[in-house]
């Protein structure tokens, strides 16, 4: 399935051209990675007044708990899968949430110690 046609009235058809200096355009190049957009997205959000995102909070955050975390995400929705169709699954849904809490307190160490 194809991305949804836009309506006319929200097609970007036209341009602006700016000038900008060598030190502007590593301000903006650095403001765009820090909130995770395109520098484009970056100036147009900033110049229409829209909020620019603050940027991802995992930078500090070890890979390993991120992966962690992701894993117990993929059994949650396994489970939540097999539930919908009819299986019994309470023990592995309380395992589940013993081996969440484990991983949340190590996020939470981990930014505590940062």
């Amino acid at each position: 399935m194809g991305r949804p046609k836009k309506q006319e009235h929200e097609k970007r058809t036209e341009r602006q051209n700016l000038r900008f200096t060598v030190a502007e355009i590593v301000h903006i190049q650095q403001q765009a990675d820090a909130a995770g957009i395109s520098p484009a997205e970056y100036v147009r959000r900033r110049a229409l007044g829209y909020t620019v995102p603050s940027g991802s909070s995992s930078r500090g955050t070890d890979p390993a708990l991120i992966s962690e975390l992701n894993r117990v995400g993929v059994n949650v929705n396994q489970l939540a899968r097999s539930v919908h169709r009819g299986g019994d699954f309470v023990q592995y849904w309380q395992e589940i949430g013993q081996e969440l809490r484990s991983v949340l307190e190590a996020v939470v160490r981990n930014q505590e110690d940062s």
